[in-house]
Formats: structure tokens, C-alpha cells, sequence
């Protein structure tokens, strides 16, 4: 996937709602599992790298974070209530 192709699509992952950003998390956790724990799927220093644009993203995103907006966190934490 190309740097321009990933910009766009963390673009329009911002342009969702928290209840919709769940819901994109439901779909992609799956697929995200199966890659990690198949193996030889990927590499373990691809597994690494993997894991460090993960807490990237995951830091980029929390920093994003508006106050006056729930993060998927309180969502998740409230919809178990």
C-alpha cells in the first residue's frame, strides 16, 4: 500500500464517528488476529515492525483526540455498562 493510499485512509478513519470507528475495529481485529497468529504469514521482523506501526498509529490517533469528543475507549467502556 502506498504512503498516499494509507494518508486517505487515515483521513477517512477520522471522519468517522466513534460508533463507527468500532464498528471498523470489529472488522479488522479478526484480520488482524489471523495474521499475527498464522504462521509463517508473516515474518518475525515483519511482526515487529507490524506491531511498531501499530502503537504509531494508535499514538498519532490519542493525539488527535478532541476533549469535547468521546474516544473509542469511553465508548467501548460505556457500551459494556
Amino acid at each position: 500500500m502506498s504512503r498516499d493510499t494509507l494518508a486517505e485512509v487515515e483521513r477517512l478513519v477520522d471522519e468517522l464517528t466513534p460508533a463507527e470507528q468500532l464498528r471498523l475495529l470489529e472488522y479488522l481485529a479478526p484480520r488482524i488476529g489471523r495474521a499475527v497468529a498464522s504462521p509463517g504469514a508473516v515474518q518475525e521482523a515483519g511482526r515487529a515492525g507490524g506491531w511498531k506501526e501499530f502503537f504509531r498509529i494508535g499514538d498519532a490517533i490519542a493525539a488527535e483526540d478532541r476533549p469535547e469528543l468521546p474516544t473509542l475507549t469511553e465508548t467501548l467502556l460505556s457500551m459494556r455498562r
